[in-house]
């Protein structure tokens, strides 16, 4: 079976896990759904068949518990804390713990309920006798062609900002389950912490529970990377289309949605916003022949393309007014409803467009040319002196905050400067953020103070903390992901990845990849590699490749900038490159997992 159809089959076996928790309860049942679980979970079935499952009614979970009728109610949401209570005071609400009725009351907990959960319902003393609770992780989301999303959120402050290692067991079971389908590679490159905890979990799956019995594999290499190897692929300004569409718009497995709503035209400061134009529809190839088109494409060819598709179709138009009555009958036959949907596709994307022009437009070509002088490690006092401009002009602290730390992450600033806009972030934004200094210590943006030990340095004695610098410019020097001439790359007919970046980056995911399938010798690229941080690699004589298909498994999140690269790479080498993540991501979800406290 073709590798893509097998991916596709990912949602059989999810639909199995869910429809063995769903018939515990063979009767009608009312299912109660977190909002932002929604999306995902038609990724995984539909309507229909969960009422061929015994769904009676769908229910949205609100502040406010449901009318109490003869039905069982399974609710299922995110394994936060904060939502489960909202869950478990709405059935206290309802229950007679006098006389609680059996199989009433289930919690589907995705991806896995906590041992906090139970100890709750146990100390209430609803567990078992009113209360059941069940874990659930669907297989990976076949999002699009080769991109695949567990769909969890929060795993990026959970294992980097806050070191809480809880989704761990998750995310390597999830690898050991993928490898029945796809086969166990020969070769797998893990690299960061997280990453190499991961693949010892996934090899003690393998050792303990068993593994494929397949022979050959469908995937010739896995690379596993931390997302804190690579911050610059998600702080990066993007390029194409489907990453600039993301960081306007919300997307959320896959699906791109923005509906009408009463216009708000004023932020919380008085300063005029910016409307989005509503849209709604799904991030996939094979759905939209349109965004299969453009959506690697720089920007400033997709208006064109648009442009040129919006033309055809007048000419379209135009042509029909004088067709005589036979051909007028078979163009309706044949080709109106198609040209309906085209029709409706075309204005989509061209609506996106807009609102992309309308919101990055007035500042792109310049915070274009600062996040070039950063990466180059170039002009510090120009770059410092347009982060105080965004600071004050834009009031959006997640933009703000995330060039910060992408000029953290390259240039070496003092502690002066780092103190200096951090005071005026939080006089800016309020100083409710004043706890997420120190997330940024520990995500590694600010590095860790070192004490001076020297017993005549005032400063040691008074144990002011005095930051060092990073070697990020180095290593990507090193590793050849800055191109020498930015202005040199090609942008409408592309031949270097860094084009994402409009020739100012390639990410490393996609650097580690072209080695791969170049054959470079393994131990050139462990040296090359051993410097960015804790490195495995198990060869069981699978190199050089005999398979080229790589499959590439980010923890903390993936870019469409960086899955666009990929794309690019696999049209040059002729290979195929699968991504796997917990999440589609832009660097604004990084900022997020550093600003709000923890769940």
């Amino acid at each position: 079976m073709d590798i893509t159809k097998k991916l596709l089959s990912l949602q059989e076996i999810s639909k199995a896990q869910l429809s063995k928790i769903l018939n515990l309860v063979p009767s009608k049942k009312n299912l109660i759904l977190e909002p932002d679980l929604i999306k995902p979970l038609e990724r995984v079935c539909g309507v229909k068949w969960l009422k061929g499952n015994g769904v009676e009614k769908i229910f949205k979970l609100e502040s406010t518990s449901l009318e109490s009728d003869t039905l069982s109610n399974f609710y299922m949401i995110y394994s936060d804390t904060r939502v489960f209570k909202k869950v478990v005071d709405q059935i206290r609400s309802q229950v007679n713990i006098e006389n609680p009725i059996k199989d009433k009351y289930h919690i589907i907990v995705v991806p896995r309920h906590i041992c906090t959960f139970e100890n709750e319902l146990e100390e209430l003393g609803l567990l078992y006798s009113v209360v059941r609770i069940h874990s659930f992780q669907w297989m990976p989301l076949h999002l699009d062609t080769g991109l695949l999303s567990l769909e969890i959120p929060d795993i990026y402050s959970s294992l980097f900002v806050y070191q809480n290692l809880t989704y761990l067991p998750t995310l390597s079971k999830c690898l050991w389950h993928l490898s029945f389908v796809l086969g166990k590679p020969r070769l797998i490159l893990a690299i960061g912490q997280c990453s190499n905890s991961l693949m010892k979990q996934y090899e003690e799956y393998c050792e303990v529970r068993g593994e494929s019995d397949r022979l050959e594999s469908d995937v010739g290499a896995l690379i596993i990377m931390d997302r804190n190897i690579d911050y610059t692929s998600a702080l990066l300004t993007p390029g194409n289309y489907a990453a600039l569409l993301c960081e306007v718009y919300t997307v959320s497995a896959g699906v791109c949605e923005k509906k009408q709503e009463e216009s708000i035209k004023f932020d919380e400061k008085y300063n005029p916003l910016i409307e989005k134009q509503p849209l709604h529809f799904s991030l996939d190839s094979t759905k939209d022949s349109i965004y299969c088109d453009i959506k690697n494409r720089y920007f400033t060819e997709v208006t064109s393309v648009l442009s040129n598709l919006t033309k055809e179709l007048r000419t379209e138009k135009m042509n029909s007014k004088e067709m005589a009555l036979d051909e007028i009958k078979h163009y309706v036959q044949t080709q109106l409803q198609t040209t309906k949907i085209k029709k409706k596709c075309i204005t989509n994307h061209l609506l996106a467009a807009e609102s992309i022009i309308n919101l990055l437009g007035h500042r792109y070509e310049n915070q274009k040319e600062i996040e070039q002088n950063i990466v180059r490690n170039n002009e510090k006092s120009t770059n410092l002196n347009f982060l105080e401009e965004l600071l004050n002009i834009e009031n959006d602290k997640y933009i703000t905050l995330r060039l910060f730390c992408l000029l953290t992450h390259f240039q070496s600033l003092t502690e002066s400067e780092i103190r200096s806009f951090w005071l005026k972030f939080l006089h800016q934004f309020g100083f409710k953020y004043g706890f997420a200094f120190q997330n940024l210590i520990s995500t590694g943006f600010i590095p860790e103070p070192v004490q001076n030990t020297s017993s005549l340095n005032l400063q040691a004695k008074l144990k002011i903390p005095k930051f060092t610098s990073s070697n990020s410019h180095v290593n990507a020097k090193n590793l050849k992901q800055i191109p020498a001439d930015p202005s040199k790359v090609n942008l409408k007919f592309p031949t270097c990845a860094s084009y994402v970046f409009g020739g100012n980056y390639i990410p490393l995911i996609t650097q580690i990849a072209g080695m791969l399938l170049n054959s470079i010798p393994i131990e050139e690229i462990r040296t090359k590699l051993e410097a960015l941080g804790t490195l495995s690699i198990r060869n069981e004589k699978g190199y050089p490749l005999q398979n080229r298909t790589v499959l590439i498994y980010v923890l903390g999140g993936v870019t469409y900038a960086e899955m666009a690269a990929c794309n690019l790479l696999e049209t040059l080498t002729g290979a195929q490159i699968i991504i796997l993540s917990d999440n589609v991501i832009t660097g604004n979800d990084l900022m997020k997992g550093i600003l709000d406290y923890p769940k």
